[in-house]
């Protein structure tokens, strides 16, 4: 596979590069380019014999199935207004109240990054909460922080509510009675937590009364319907999560059906909501499954091995908090994609589980809200604020979350480890 001394530094400087210049995006190139060529490198200089990549590359259909289906599910409910309709019942829900209307934000932003995928909160209801609070005069970089923040906070609810969940634990993924033992408590915490320092941060701009009128944003039959198609897909999911099944496949033919079902109802053309799912996405993804692989070729997973048996040699306690810490840090470092296939691929390795797999996959979701090259949420979240032609800065974002990423990390994680301590692991 790999030859010793020369391809080793070769195959790690192309992986550190090409990852770095992923997150720099020099000339605004897009992410999927960078890793694209550090995949196309490995292949030409045959660091990476073809069919190894391949092979890489399949471990993520699951993946795949899963972003496709939720692009779908997305795009579907933008289209019939779905989402300008959620965003219209939260302003007006508000009475005039800058604090209720973000408090409603957060409740929305909540139940989408649940049951929709922290994605869908980033690109589909961050231009929808957007464009509600422009026609309303108000502000909107408290609220636009709150689609950001809890995009990551309540990302580990349930297995669907983040890509990254189904990176971490792969094909080992826990039934969802067991999930929800391991991360119910912390993710409740982590979204109480994020919200209060979100509130006490933005306190300033949150006094004072809406002067706008809302306007209302009935739901039209077609939007109904397809609301009922989305509620149909999350019960369906969770049953899949219940029985322990592969989320992606069953997540990929619900929603081709409920697409089909939907379009026929509205007689519209549902080639266009294929149009819409981000292909270069799927590539990226791809990509960087090929990259940890080339990792593993060099040994790399030894490293993260063993640094994840001292961090447990620390003890419950110690060891849970270094973990989540660390991770949730490295998170800004090298984006939570690759990092999550990184920590999938040691916690298999290393066969660990219970407290420590906790923490991990904490550090993983919730860290990103440290800046703003955290997660593939948070840069799809600025790249449609910049299409709306509004722009937050990495210092910006650093300010917020600076304070509010270690505060809820600090706090989720203590409820896992209490949790650990009644439940046992």
């Amino acid at each position: 596979m790999f030859a010793p001394a020369f391809d080793h530094y070769f195959v790690a400087l192309v992986i550190f590069f090409s990852i770095a210049l992923m997150l720099i995006r020099p000339r605004n190139i897009p992410e999927v380019y960078w890793i694209g060529a550090g995949v196309l490198l490995l292949l030409c200089f045959r660091t990476m014999p073809l069919k190894v990549a391949g092979r890489a590359a399949a471990k993520g259909s699951d993946v795949y199935f899963f972003l496709i289906g939720m692009m779908m599910l997305s795009e579907l409910a933008r289209e019939h207004g779905v989402f300008d309709w959620l965003s219209s019942v939260a302003l007006r829900g508000a009475r005039g109240s800058y604090a209720r209307l973000f408090l409603l934000i957060y409740a929305v932003g909540t139940v989408v990054t649940i049951l929709m995928s922290n994605d869908a909160t980033a690109v589909v209801l961050t231009p929808a909460i957007l464009a509600a609070v422009r026609k309303a005069n108000i502000e909107p970089l408290p609220y636009l922080f709150v689609c950001a923040f809890i995009a990551n906070a309540a990302s580990f609810v349930l297995p669907i509510s983040n890509p990254a969940n189904l990176v971490v634990f792969q094909d080992q993924m826990p039934p969802l009675g067991r999930w929800l033992l391991m991360f119910g408590v912390p993710s409740m915490i982590s979204i109480v937590a994020t919200f209060c320092v979100l509130r006490w941060i933005f306190r300033n701009q949150l006094r004072g009364i809406i002067v706008g009128e809302a306007k209302p944003h009935p739901l039209t039959q077609h939007g109904k319907f397809a609301l009922a198609g989305l509620s149909a897909t999350a019960v369906v999911l969770l049953v899949a999560s219940a029985l322990n099944w592969d989320l992606g496949l069953p997540t990929c033919i619900v929603a081709a059906i409920v697409t089909t079902l939907v379009s026929i109802k509205s007689r519209t053309n549902p080639l266009p909501i294929l149009r819409e799912i981000s292909w270069s996405t799927l590539a990226l993804v791809a990509g960087l499954f090929v990259m940890v692989d080339a990792a593993q070729g060099i040994g790399a997973m030894n490293l993260t091995r063993e640094w994840l048996a001292w961090a447990g040699s620390l003890g419950p306690t110690s060891g849970a908090l270094v973990t989540g810490f660390v991770v949730g840090i490295a998170n800004n470092l090298v984006n939570n994609l690759p990092l999550g296939l990184i920590a999938g691929s040691t916690l298999h390795a290393a066969h660990a589980s219970g407290l420590i797999a906790t923490s991990l996959l904490i550090g993983v979701d919730l860290g990103p809200n440290l800046s703003i090259t955290g997660s593939l949420a948070t840069i799809l979240w600025l790249i449609a604020l910049r299409k709306e032609n509004l722009d937050v800065s990495f210092w910006s974002f650093l300010k917020v979350g600076i304070v509010a990423m270690p505060v809820a990390l600090f706090f989720s994680l203590s409820g896992a480890i209490a949790m650990r301590f009644v439940f046992g692991s």
